[in-house]
């Protein structure tokens, strides 16, 4: 078998396929850049520009919003398409708090059994305070390091129908709504609290709520048959892309301190969404866009396996998180290992391989649940192909066992072929709207 023979686990129908591999690049980046140093953190997107993974992730949130609830939203499913935003919503809490107990489990287990305290740093506070720091988890008021992103997920999903209900109207109505709602967030410097430690939410979501709107925008002409190209807007964002490597690079090593110099001048803070970092990410969004190169990845052995884990974002990014935190504490431990270059190789290799498998076990078994559902409504559909004479025959098992219709009735084709296609056309119908949910 090849790797990434993703044909047998195909996207289900109306998904773009585009969207998942970027999503699933994204998520590697994310977690390469969250482990221990290693050698492979130097190519992924923060080493190139003023942006990073993190808009990635949450501008194709805001796409796939869009088409997963925005077209039930609009078409006049508003109260269905409310309900799945919440259940989507709840889904990520859950997954936000397992993956925050289940760090602090680890990190607490293996303080105890290497009698290491400093490994405690993260955990130090729901040791010393235990119910007053898990009810905080539970109120995403206290996020750990490296899983703070769920919880600005999760409040955008909340407000996604305000969002829709204003691209109802007009998506510049919207649009500049969001704009005003991250000015404001800038200017007076809103964002919402932690506890029981003092701070602010790493993702402000009043500032981050803006390239997600304009993530829906962008969804919304998806559907409409993509985004315009504009000659001069090219050759803008391409300058910026350009301009930026340059910047972040130090000029590929002859500008040393360049990077440092124009940080500290730049907006590019991450916590409020700097305004360099978000021109850098719409620019470099465009670009690609219309390059081509999404074409051109497609072409490559790495483009279905990419697919396939950004198609399962969600399970991969709860597996990424629990992996780097590992990856931690395995760290450590170096003083054990004696080539660190191949230790830290073995971790991001390891790491990759376990998001790959996480999402093709996944794929399987949800290939195996439709399998069996589809067997499901065929028996149910076989009574309704039969004439209603033999339905009141007591010689039919209409459970598929034992005598058959045509052992008592000759028929020149099978009543249970005229099933299939019936049950067959019903899931394609039922799956049609579910196939676009956003399993990130």
């Amino acid at each position: 078998m090849k790797f990434g023979d993703g044909e047998n686990m195909a996207a289900p129908t109306n998904r773009i396929d585009g969207i998942d591999f970027w999503r699933g690049l994204a998520l590697l980046m994310i977690f390469i850049d969250h482990v221990p140093e290693n050698i492979f953190q130097r190519v992924t997107q923060q080493n190139f520009g003023f942006s990073d993974a993190a808009e990635l992730f949450v501008f194709l949130s805001g796409v796939s919003v869009a088409l997963a609830y925005g077209t039930r939203f609009f078409n006049g499913e508003t109260v269905g398409a409310v309900r799945a935003l919440l259940r989507r919503a709840f889904t990520l809490y859950w997954v936000q708090i397992l993956i925050s107990l289940l760090i602090v489990g680890i990190f607490v287990g293996a303080a105890a059994l290497w009698h290491e305290d400093d490994l405690l740093e993260d955990a130090d506070t729901v040791v010393s305070s235990p119910l007053q720091t898990t009810v905080a988890i539970l109120a995403l008021l206290h996020q750990l390091e490296n899983a703070n992103i769920l919880p600005l997920y999760i409040v955008l999903l909340l407000v996604t129908p305000l969002l829709l209900a204003l691209a109802r109207r007009d998506d510049r109505l919207m649009l500049a709504a969001s704009a005003g709602i991250y000015l404001a967030a800038r200017a007076f410097s809103l964002n919402l609290s932690t506890w029981p430690v003092e701070g602010t939410w790493f993702f402000n979501p009043f500032a981050w709520q803006l390239i997600f709107a304009i993530g829906i925008v962008a969804g919304r002409r998806l559907r409409r048959g993509g985004i315009g190209y504009d000659a001069r807007l090219f050759a803008g964002c391409l300058a910026v892309v350009a301009i930026g490597a340059v910047v972040r690079t130090d000029a590929l090593g002859y500008a040393s301190g360049l990077w440092q110099h124009v940080h500290d001048v730049l907006d590019c803070g991450k916590t409020d969404l700097g305004v360099a970092r978000l021109v850098h990410f719409l620019a470099l969004a465009y670009v690609v866009y219309h390059s081509g190169l999404t074409g051109l990845m497609r072409r490559t052995r790495a483009f279905l396996p990419l697919c396939l884990i950004g198609r399962y974002g969600l399970p991969v990014f709860a597996t990424g998180t629990v992996l780097s935190a590992i990856g931690e504490l395995v760290e450590t431990r170096s003083e054990d290992f004696s080539h660190t270059l191949a230790f830290g190789a073995a971790i991001v290799f390891g790491g990759i391989l376990m998001h790959y498998l996480v999402a093709r076990g996944l794929a399987a078994w949800r290939d195996k649940s439709r399998a069996q559902q589809s067997m499901t409504n065929r028996a149910r559909a076989l009574p309704m192909a039969v004439p209603l004479f033999l339905r009141k025959s007591p010689s039919i098992l209409w459970s598929g066992t034992s005598r058959g219709v045509s052992d008592i009735w000759p028929f020149p084709k099978s009543y249970r072929r005229v099933a299939v296609v019936q049950s067959g056309r019903d899931r394609r119908d039922e799956d049609r709207h579910r196939s676009l949910d956003v399993s990130s």
